[in-house]
């Protein structure tokens, strides 16, 4: 990977149902999210640094569940389209740790 200080990537979330989500990212930043696909794939949940055009940097992280529990989560929309039913999780209660972090 090659090594920036700033691999940047803004991820913006669907609003509602149908609405388009956006990936955008400098070189670093898109090859850094692959990397952290993969070790998510490899070893489990990841959570690494990202930083948008602010330079505030922010956190990403990713699991991969079985279908049964994606089927317990709320939806992914925005907090002002959709209000979680109360049987559906909370996004973030898939996460367990620890977190693998890709190596800078």
């Amino acid at each position: 990977m090659n090594k920036n200080k700033y691999p940047k990537c803004h991820i913006y979330a669907q609003n509602s149902w149908h609405d388009e989500a956006y990936i955008i990212g400098n070189r670093q930043g898109l090859e850094k999210l692959r990397d952290a696909l993969t070790l998510t794939l490899e070893k489990g949940n990841t959570k690494n640094n990202f930083w948008p055009k602010d330079l505030e940097g922010y956190d990403v992280l990713i699991a991969c569940v079985e279908d049964a529990e994606m089927n317990d989560l709320e939806l992914p929309y925005s907090s002002e389209f959709y209000e979680r039913l109360d049987d559906e999780k909370e996004a973030h209660t898939v996460f367990k740790k620890p977190y693998h972090t890709l190596k800078d």
